[in-house]
Protein backbone atom coordinates (compact mmCIF):
# COMPACT_ATOMS: atom_id res chain seq x y z
CA UNK A 1 0.00 0.00 0.00
CA UNK A 2 1.29 3.54 -0.69
CA UNK A 3 2.21 5.95 1.09
CA UNK A 4 -1.23 8.03 -0.78
CA UNK A 5 -3.21 5.13 -0.55
CA UNK A 6 -2.76 5.04 3.30
CA UNK A 7 -3.14 8.26 4.16
CA UNK A 8 -6.47 8.32 2.15
CA UNK A 9 -7.55 5.21 4.20
CA UNK A 10 -7.02 6.64 7.79
CA UNK A 11 -8.90 10.02 6.68
CA UNK A 12 -11.99 7.42 5.67
CA UNK A 13 -11.34 5.66 8.78
CA UNK A 14 -11.10 8.91 11.16
CA UNK A 15 -14.22 10.46 9.49
CA UNK A 16 -16.63 7.11 10.14
CA UNK A 17 -14.95 6.84 13.43
CA UNK A 18 -16.20 10.57 14.04
CA UNK A 19 -19.75 9.66 13.19
CA UNK A 20 -20.08 6.12 15.01
CA UNK A 21 -21.25 6.09 18.61
CA UNK A 22 -18.70 4.73 21.23
CA UNK A 23 -18.98 1.32 22.99
CA UNK A 24 -18.92 1.01 26.27
CA UNK A 25 -18.02 -2.33 27.84
CA UNK A 26 -20.17 -2.85 30.76
CA UNK A 27 -19.56 -1.08 33.46
CA UNK A 28 -16.73 1.37 32.38
CA UNK A 29 -16.70 5.09 31.99
CA UNK A 30 -14.38 4.60 28.58
CA UNK A 31 -15.61 4.04 25.26
CA UNK A 32 -14.35 3.52 21.81
CA UNK A 33 -15.53 3.23 18.34
CA UNK A 34 -14.23 -0.67 18.05
CA UNK A 35 -12.52 -1.71 14.93
CA UNK A 36 -14.50 -3.25 11.98
CA UNK A 37 -14.80 -7.28 13.07
CA UNK A 38 -13.91 -6.74 16.55
CA UNK A 39 -16.91 -7.20 18.96
CA UNK A 40 -17.39 -6.93 22.98
CA UNK A 41 -15.57 -10.03 25.10
CA UNK A 42 -17.65 -11.75 27.25
CA UNK A 43 -14.39 -12.69 29.43
CA UNK A 44 -12.89 -9.31 29.88
CA UNK A 45 -12.95 -5.10 29.49
CA UNK A 46 -12.54 -4.61 25.81
CA UNK A 47 -13.09 -6.15 22.25
CA UNK A 48 -12.08 -9.26 20.81
CA UNK A 49 -11.45 -11.26 17.40
CA UNK A 50 -11.40 -14.55 18.92
CA UNK A 51 -10.73 -15.96 15.35
CA UNK A 52 -7.86 -13.49 14.04
CA UNK A 53 -6.64 -13.81 17.91
CA UNK A 54 -7.06 -9.82 18.23
CA UNK A 55 -7.75 -7.55 21.34
CA UNK A 56 -8.45 -4.75 22.67
CA UNK A 57 -8.39 -4.04 26.64
CA UNK A 58 -9.87 -1.28 28.07
CA UNK A 59 -8.41 -0.63 31.34
CA UNK A 60 -9.47 2.28 34.37
CA UNK A 61 -7.43 3.59 36.61
CA UNK A 62 -7.36 6.61 39.38
CA UNK A 63 -5.48 9.61 38.58
CA UNK A 64 -2.58 9.38 40.47
CA UNK A 65 -1.89 6.40 38.79
CA UNK A 66 -0.98 8.30 35.86
CA UNK A 67 2.32 9.15 36.14
CA UNK A 68 3.62 5.28 37.25
CA UNK A 69 1.44 4.23 33.80
CA UNK A 70 3.61 6.84 31.94
CA UNK A 71 6.31 5.41 33.58
CA UNK A 72 6.04 1.83 31.64
CA UNK A 73 5.33 3.46 28.65
CA UNK A 74 8.88 4.72 28.64
CA UNK A 75 11.02 3.57 25.69
CA UNK A 76 13.20 2.18 28.41
CA UNK A 77 11.24 0.32 30.20
CA UNK A 78 9.70 -0.89 26.73
CA UNK A 79 12.34 -2.38 25.65
CA UNK A 80 13.06 -3.98 29.03
CA UNK A 81 10.56 -6.01 28.55
CA UNK A 82 11.13 -7.19 25.24
CA UNK A 83 9.11 -5.00 23.23
CA UNK A 84 10.41 -3.00 20.16
CA UNK A 85 8.90 1.04 19.75
CA UNK A 86 7.75 1.26 16.31
CA UNK A 87 6.11 5.03 16.85
CA UNK A 88 5.36 7.38 19.87
CA UNK A 89 2.85 10.68 19.13
CA UNK A 90 0.52 12.42 21.11
CA UNK A 91 -2.85 12.65 19.60
CA UNK A 92 -5.99 14.47 20.41
CA UNK A 93 -9.04 12.78 22.36
CA UNK A 94 -12.41 14.27 22.95
CA UNK A 95 -11.84 16.50 25.95
CA UNK A 96 -8.07 16.19 25.83
CA UNK A 97 -4.89 14.47 24.78
CA UNK A 98 -3.22 10.91 25.10
CA UNK A 99 -0.17 9.36 24.35
CA UNK A 100 0.06 6.43 21.49
CA UNK A 101 2.56 4.13 21.43
CA UNK A 102 3.13 0.78 18.86
CA UNK A 103 5.34 -1.56 19.39
CA UNK A 104 6.78 -4.94 18.70
CA UNK A 105 6.91 -8.20 20.45
CA UNK A 106 7.78 -11.63 20.18
CA UNK A 107 5.47 -14.11 22.53
CA UNK A 108 5.89 -17.80 22.45
CA UNK A 109 6.85 -17.54 19.18
CA UNK A 110 4.07 -15.33 17.86
CA UNK A 111 5.24 -11.99 16.12
CA UNK A 112 2.34 -9.84 17.70
CA UNK A 113 2.00 -5.91 17.26
CA UNK A 114 1.08 -3.79 20.43
CA UNK A 115 -0.73 -0.47 20.08
CA UNK A 116 -1.32 1.34 23.74
CA UNK A 117 -3.18 4.99 24.61
CA UNK A 118 -2.70 6.59 27.59
CA UNK A 119 -5.23 8.88 28.72
CA UNK A 120 -5.75 11.10 31.40
CA UNK A 121 -9.28 12.73 32.25
CA UNK A 122 -10.48 14.84 35.20
CA UNK A 123 -10.91 12.07 37.43
CA UNK A 124 -9.39 9.04 36.27
CA UNK A 125 -6.57 7.19 33.89
CA UNK A 126 -7.63 5.55 30.86
CA UNK A 127 -5.38 2.88 29.13
CA UNK A 128 -6.68 1.35 26.16
CA UNK A 129 -4.35 -1.85 24.57
CA UNK A 130 -4.55 -3.84 21.12
CA UNK A 131 -2.74 -6.81 20.75
CA UNK A 132 -2.89 -8.60 17.48
CA UNK A 133 -0.72 -11.23 15.63
CA UNK A 134 1.48 -9.04 12.49
CA UNK A 135 -0.14 -12.36 10.48
CA UNK A 136 -3.82 -10.24 11.07
CA UNK A 137 -2.43 -6.57 10.27
CA UNK A 138 -4.73 -7.77 6.49
CA UNK A 139 -8.11 -7.37 8.78
CA UNK A 140 -6.86 -4.68 11.07
CA UNK A 141 -4.41 -2.33 9.02
CA UNK A 142 -2.37 0.28 11.48
CA UNK A 143 -5.23 2.89 10.35
CA UNK A 144 -7.86 1.26 11.74
CA UNK A 145 -6.37 0.73 14.94
CA UNK A 146 -5.24 4.12 15.39
CA UNK A 147 -8.76 6.10 14.03
CA UNK A 148 -10.43 3.68 17.22
CA UNK A 149 -7.90 4.50 19.94
CA UNK A 150 -8.31 8.40 18.50
CA UNK A 151 -12.30 7.74 19.21
CA UNK A 152 -11.85 6.96 23.00
CA UNK A 153 -14.10 8.86 25.56
CA UNK A 154 -14.86 8.93 28.71
CA UNK A 155 -18.61 9.65 30.17
CA UNK A 156 -19.71 10.64 33.37
CA UNK A 157 -19.93 8.25 36.39
CA UNK A 158 -22.01 5.72 36.65
CA UNK A 159 -24.52 4.78 39.51
CA UNK A 160 -23.69 2.75 42.50
CA UNK A 161 -26.72 0.23 41.07
CA UNK A 162 -25.43 0.29 37.61
CA UNK A 163 -21.36 -0.87 38.83
CA UNK A 164 -22.77 -3.55 41.70
CA UNK A 165 -25.43 -4.56 38.16
CA UNK A 166 -22.16 -5.71 36.14
CA UNK A 167 -20.99 -8.12 38.48
CA UNK A 168 -21.80 -11.45 38.86
CA UNK A 169 -22.50 -11.39 42.58
CA UNK A 170 -23.93 -9.59 45.15
CA UNK A 171 -22.73 -7.11 47.68
CA UNK A 172 -24.82 -7.34 50.87
CA UNK A 173 -23.13 -4.50 52.73
CA UNK A 174 -20.72 -2.43 51.53
CA UNK A 175 -19.55 -1.37 55.06
CA UNK A 176 -19.46 2.38 53.68
CA UNK A 177 -17.29 1.72 51.09
CA UNK A 178 -18.00 3.48 48.20
CA UNK A 179 -17.34 1.27 44.61
CA UNK A 180 -14.74 2.98 41.98
CA UNK A 181 -15.38 0.27 39.43
CA UNK A 182 -16.93 -3.49 38.77
CA UNK A 183 -16.22 -5.70 35.90
CA UNK A 184 -18.30 -8.26 34.25
CA UNK A 185 -15.36 -10.75 35.23
CA UNK A 186 -15.96 -9.52 38.61
CA UNK A 187 -13.39 -7.50 39.71
CA UNK A 188 -14.79 -4.76 42.12
CA UNK A 189 -12.53 -1.84 43.51
CA UNK A 190 -13.41 0.33 46.50
CA UNK A 191 -12.42 2.97 48.23
CA UNK A 192 -13.45 4.87 51.97
CA UNK A 193 -13.74 8.37 51.67
CA UNK A 194 -14.74 11.26 49.13
CA UNK A 195 -12.18 11.14 46.79
CA UNK A 196 -11.69 8.56 44.15
CA UNK A 197 -8.18 7.05 44.71
CA UNK A 198 -6.74 4.26 45.36
CA UNK A 199 -3.63 5.00 46.66
CA UNK A 200 -3.94 3.84 50.56
CA UNK A 201 -1.67 5.87 52.24
CA UNK A 202 -4.84 8.85 51.25
CA UNK A 203 -7.97 6.45 51.53
CA UNK A 204 -8.44 3.22 52.82
CA UNK A 205 -8.58 0.87 50.00
CA UNK A 206 -10.61 -2.62 49.14
CA UNK A 207 -10.55 -5.20 46.43
CA UNK A 208 -12.21 -8.40 45.30
CA UNK A 209 -11.97 -10.94 42.55
CA UNK A 210 -12.81 -14.43 41.53
CA UNK A 211 -9.32 -16.00 40.71
CA UNK A 212 -9.14 -18.73 37.82
CA UNK A 213 -7.87 -21.39 40.09
CA UNK A 214 -8.67 -24.91 41.62
CA UNK A 215 -9.51 -24.45 45.40
CA UNK A 216 -6.71 -26.08 46.94
CA UNK A 217 -6.60 -28.79 49.62
CA UNK A 218 -6.68 -27.79 53.23
CA UNK A 219 -2.91 -28.93 53.60
CA UNK A 220 -1.94 -26.81 50.73
CA UNK A 221 -3.89 -23.58 51.20
CA UNK A 222 -1.33 -21.83 53.61
CA UNK A 223 1.11 -21.96 50.39
CA UNK A 224 -1.83 -21.10 48.02
CA UNK A 225 -2.57 -17.93 50.22
CA UNK A 226 1.04 -16.89 50.37
CA UNK A 227 1.72 -17.41 46.45
CA UNK A 228 -1.67 -15.08 46.41
CA UNK A 229 -0.97 -12.06 48.24
CA UNK A 230 2.69 -11.90 46.97
CA UNK A 231 1.29 -12.16 43.24
CA UNK A 232 -1.36 -9.47 43.82
CA UNK A 233 0.89 -6.86 46.08
CA UNK A 234 4.43 -7.57 45.16
CA UNK A 235 5.93 -5.15 47.30
CA UNK A 236 9.59 -5.70 48.66
CA UNK A 237 8.85 -4.45 52.34
CA UNK A 238 5.73 -6.55 53.33
CA UNK A 239 6.12 -8.72 56.80
CA UNK A 240 3.36 -11.30 57.07
CA UNK A 241 1.89 -10.79 60.66
CA UNK A 242 -0.60 -14.13 61.24
CA UNK A 243 -1.55 -16.52 58.86
CA UNK A 244 -4.74 -18.77 59.54
CA UNK A 245 -7.51 -20.73 58.19
CA UNK A 246 -10.71 -19.42 58.84
CA UNK A 247 -14.58 -20.08 57.83
CA UNK A 248 -16.12 -16.98 55.43
CA UNK A 249 -19.89 -16.77 55.30
CA UNK A 250 -20.27 -20.75 56.21
CA UNK A 251 -17.15 -21.92 53.84
CA UNK A 252 -13.61 -22.39 54.14
CA UNK A 253 -11.32 -19.66 53.85
CA UNK A 254 -8.28 -18.34 54.68
CA UNK A 255 -7.11 -14.79 56.28
CA UNK A 256 -3.31 -13.38 55.83
CA UNK A 257 -2.46 -9.70 58.08
CA UNK A 258 0.49 -8.20 57.05
CA UNK A 259 2.47 -4.96 57.58
CA UNK A 260 4.27 -2.84 54.91
CA UNK A 261 5.18 1.06 54.15
CA UNK A 262 3.89 2.98 51.63
CA UNK A 263 6.59 3.89 48.66
CA UNK A 264 5.60 7.39 48.50
CA UNK A 265 4.52 8.79 51.84
CA UNK A 266 6.25 6.13 53.84
CA UNK A 267 3.25 5.31 55.95
CA UNK A 268 3.03 2.24 58.12
CA UNK A 269 0.50 0.72 56.07
CA UNK A 270 -1.85 -2.54 57.54
CA UNK A 271 -3.30 -5.01 55.00
CA UNK A 272 -5.17 -8.15 54.43
CA UNK A 273 -6.28 -10.95 52.24
CA UNK A 274 -9.13 -13.11 52.63
CA UNK A 275 -9.66 -16.53 50.36
CA UNK A 276 -13.03 -17.32 49.97
CA UNK A 277 -12.88 -21.15 49.04
CA UNK A 278 -16.51 -21.59 48.77
CA UNK A 279 -17.00 -23.36 45.13
CA UNK A 280 -14.40 -20.67 43.22
CA UNK A 281 -11.43 -18.75 45.29
CA UNK A 282 -12.52 -15.27 45.56
CA UNK A 283 -9.66 -12.96 46.86
CA UNK A 284 -10.69 -10.10 49.07
CA UNK A 285 -7.33 -7.78 49.68
CA UNK A 286 -8.29 -4.57 52.03
CA UNK A 287 -5.43 -2.40 52.65
CA UNK A 288 -4.97 0.84 55.17
CA UNK A 289 -3.17 3.03 57.14
CA UNK A 290 -1.75 1.89 60.74
CA UNK A 291 -3.80 4.64 62.01
CA UNK A 292 -6.81 3.88 60.72
CA UNK A 293 -6.54 0.39 61.04
CA UNK A 294 -9.03 -0.42 64.11
CA UNK A 295 -11.92 1.86 62.77
CA UNK A 296 -11.59 0.21 59.59
CA UNK A 297 -11.47 -3.29 60.09
CA UNK A 298 -15.19 -3.87 61.07
CA UNK A 299 -15.79 -2.19 57.78
CA UNK A 300 -13.51 -4.26 55.45
CA UNK A 301 -15.11 -7.32 57.74
CA UNK A 302 -18.85 -6.19 56.57
CA UNK A 303 -18.14 -6.09 53.12
CA UNK A 304 -16.41 -9.54 53.36
CA UNK A 305 -19.19 -11.15 54.84
CA UNK A 306 -21.94 -9.30 52.43
CA UNK A 307 -20.54 -11.16 49.36
CA UNK A 308 -23.54 -13.34 47.89
CA UNK A 309 -23.83 -15.78 44.97
CA UNK A 310 -26.45 -14.01 42.31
Amino acid sequence: MTFRSLLALAFTLLATAAFAEPVFPPGSRVGLVPPAGMTPSASFQGFEDRAKGAMLVVTELSVQSYAKVLQDFAPEQMQAGGMEQIAREKIPLSGGEGLLVVARQTENGVALRKWALLGLADDLTAVVIATLPEAARDAYPDAALRAALASVVVRDKLSPDEMLAVLPYRLADLGGFRLLRATPDGTAVLTLGPNDTTLPAEQPYFMMAPRAAEPPQPAERDRFAQRALMAFVNRPNLRVVTAEQIRIGGVPGHQIVAVSKDDRTGDDLVLVQWLRFGGAVVQMFGIARRDQWDAVLPRMRALRDGFQGK
